[in-house]
């Protein structure tokens, strides 16, 4: 690996915290369970609790990063001041931010107090710089959640509903937050922490509710606690964060950071940064694009949340490493599992493990896991397309019958709630397709069509050739939804009519609220027919037309970096023309994505957006569910990726590349050999190898 600074000097996590990219400005490790980082004063903008014109109400512990939908996390609070202790604090305006991979710092306006963050896996390092002759006081908000404006808290953005906090004799704050409510469902869920100061507080405070207490422990909705410390310059706060007991937050706490300094500690998070950053090693490209690159990659990193093997997963006990905030399939399906199966398909291995290990216990394969629950489904289970798309790509350590038996199951056993887990499959497999009477009908039916697709290639692969037939005939059903004259995919009503009128082009608004698509127009969504990419292609007329039908939708403004299109610039492939998908992408990476703090034009998305720009940097785009790969003209002169732990390289070389201007692939070569053509299977690069790319203006 090269010298680490390379790879760090080119993160910015001040890239994309603004709405609506809501990703994370504060510090966390890869898949980490603590992500620390500012909330700002309510009512926030996204679901992270951040945005850059407010003021800095505290610093809590968890976080999703680059979601949409209502408030959730933002637990465990804690909010420096001076002065006179107190319970009731003003917001502070956010003064000389700045943030590295693994590290953020501001100065809090008003008290001039500096503030610096780091953190481990499960531990949240916190470093305060009072004024000189400035009493320092520190306050611990247990109750703290996101809240979004317009949103009910305990509705659909969180609400705490109870908790205690205690101070130890030993001089530790503990404690636990109980909350409910966020995206995705109601479900509670407890977060636990135990706290120390490398100084003894000179006074131990506690409150609720009603106000400050008396005692050594407080319980009910509003628990808070305050450290008075007097003028003592500096304090130093490890906070070791838990979703299953005291005992686990101060065991992480004991484990990860406990007599350790916070330069020792920040020096850590760069040094596991640097080796995650490190799979991928590119050379050339403008800084810009090196900047959005890593980035962006570690935007990637940073969901799910990795629990462990029977350790921070409190459900049941299995022996399989368990994550939490898959948030949500439905985006990261598009593109960023495939990314993470190249590079790390162990980890990718270890998701669909525990994605199979939660439908053992609770009947389903989830498409949303988010603290111990399955959240709403907004299409189909793209559990489905990922399962099926490692086997294809051989990823190893899967049980593959017992995976497509929780498929079939998806496919063929009536679900007591389709808004959670499994389909609405009356109507499907009655009618051969959704009805009006499904919210969502037509996106709900294309990704079906293509989950079965998925399901029937996985039976092929296993050799159960008549489940493959019926599930391929199944698959077919996508076209019952087709209209010539609209060249599109449009609803339709129980009885067989088509909705009219009806335009193709509109949406509702809010877009969430349309009838027959989710989150977009019948236009966008018709490029979706993954299975039947060809097929698509005859269906507008043959490769011409579909050259033309594109470029018109292109030049509409419909485009725009959305999960569900994000494949879309690539398509030309399909018509014989990767020219115009070179075109296409190269202007959607520099249209799209941005070195400022609204770089990002849609929500991240668990790595959605990140990974587009990193593929289309790379020049290898996969399909979803598939073992293909686009070629593309990169970024970059070199590229390297490493293929797993301690894997073989593909290297990806292109001289002419480098200055940001668009390049034509030429000619090129795998492994010394001509390539006529613009795509690979996983299988051929599987070992490593070379791929060289001529490239031309």
């Amino acid at each position: 690996m090269r010298d680490k600074s390379f790879y760090l000097n080119h993160v910015d996590p001040l890239i994309g915290v603004n709405r609506p990219a809501n990703c994370l400005p504060g510090p966390c490790l890869p898949f980490g369970l603590v992500r620390l980082s500012p909330d700002t004063l309510d009512h926030q903008w996204g679901t992270h609790g951040y945005r850059s014109d407010r003021p800095i109400k505290h610093f809590s512990h968890t976080h999703v990063s680059g979601t949409g939908g209502g408030g959730r996390y933002g637990n465990i609070g804690v909010m420096p001041f001076t002065g006179l202790p107190r319970w009731e604090l003003d917001a502070a305006a956010p003064l000389d931010e700045t943030a590295e991979a693994g590290y953020y710092a501001v100065t809090l306006g008003g008290s001039g107090i500096r503030v610096e963050l780091t953190a481990t896996e499960r531990t949240g390092i916190h470093r305060y710089r009072f004024p000189a002759g400035a009493p320092a006081n520190i306050m611990i908000d247990v109750a703290s959640v996101i809240q979004i404006d317009g949103h009910k808290p305990g509705d659909v953005t969180g609400a705490c509903i109870g908790g205690f906090a205690e101070w130890t004799t030993c001089g530790e704050l503990i404690g636990r937050g109980d909350f409910r409510g966020g995206w995705g469902h109601d479900f509670p869920y407890s977060v636990f922490f135990c706290a120390r100061f490398d100084k003894p507080p000179e006074r131990r405070l506690l409150a609720d509710a009603a106000g400050p207490c008396t005692g050594t422990v407080v319980c009910g909705e509003r628990c808070r606690a305050v450290a008075v410390f007097g003028d003592v310059g500096e304090v130093n706060m490890q906070v070791g964060v838990s979703y299953v007991s005291v005992a686990n937050a101060r065991a992480s706490l004991d484990r990860e950071a406990a007599g350790r300094s916070f330069d020792e500690l920040r020096g850590h998070a760069e040094d596991v940064w640097a080796a995650a950053l490190s799979r991928l090693d590119v050379e050339g490209g403008t800084d810009t694009q090196r900047t959005l690159f890593y980035t962006l990659m570690t935007r990637l990193l940073t969901m799910p949340t990795d629990l462990g093997a029977d350790d921070e997963f409190g459900l049941w006990r299995s022996g399989v490493r368990h994550f939490t905030d898959f948030y949500c399939l439905w985006d990261s399906v598009r593109n960023a599992n495939s990314l993470i199966g190249l590079f790390a398909p162990e980890k990718e291995a270890a998701f669909l493990n525990c994605l199979l290990d939660v439908a053992e216990h609770t009947g389903w394969l989830p498409d949303a896991w988010i603290a111990g629950h399955s959240a709403m489904i907004q299409g189909g289970s793209s559990a489905d397309v990922l399962i099926c798309e490692a086997a294809l790509k051989g990823i190893k350590g899967i049980d593959y019958d017992k995976a497509l038996r929780q498929m079939r199951k998806n496919g063929e056993v009536r679900s007591p709630d389709p808004r959670m887990y499994g389909r609405y499959l009356d109507e499907y497999n009655s009618k051969g397709y959704l009805s009006t009477n499904v919210m969502g009908c037509v996106s709900r039916h294309l990704e079906y069509a293509y989950q079965d697709d998925c399901i029937a290639r996985l039976a092929a692969h296993l050799d159960q050739n008549d489940v493959a037939e019926r599930y391929f005939e199944s698959s077919r059903k996508v076209w019952n939804l087709w209209r010539d004259d609209k060249l599109a995919f449009c609803p339709r009503r129980p009885d067989g009519s088509w909705v009219e009128p009806f335009d193709p082009d509109k949406c509702a608004d809010p877009s969430w609220t349309d009838p027959y698509f989710y989150e977009a127009s019948s236009r966008q969504w018709s490029w979706n027919v993954q299975h039947d990419f060809p097929g698509l292609v005859e269906h507008m007329g043959g490769a011409q037309a579909f050259v033309e039908r594109l470029d018109a939708f292109f030049d509409s403004g419909q485009y725009h970096s959305k999960e569900t299109m994000l494949h879309v610039p690539w398509l030309y492939h399909y018509a014989g023309r990767p020219d115009k998908s070179a075109e296409r992408v190269h202007w959607a990476l520099n249209k799209f994505f941005r070195p400022t703090r609204d770089g990002l034009s849609d929500n991240e998305d668990m790595g959605c957006q990140s990974a587009f720009y990193i593929c289309g940097s790379l020049g290898l785009y996969p399909l979803m569910g598939q073992d293909l790969y686009l070629i593309g003209p990169p970024a970059f002169a070199r590229s390297a990726i490493t293929l797993g732990e301690g894997g073989p390289v593909l290297e990806i070389f292109a001289p002419a590349a480098g200055d940001g201007s668009l390049r034509q692939i030429a000619a090129s070569k795998l492994n010394g050999k001509p390539l006529e053509r613009s795509w690979l299977r996983h299988s051929e690069i599987a070992g490593g190898g070379k791929l060289e790319l001529e490239l031309r203006k």
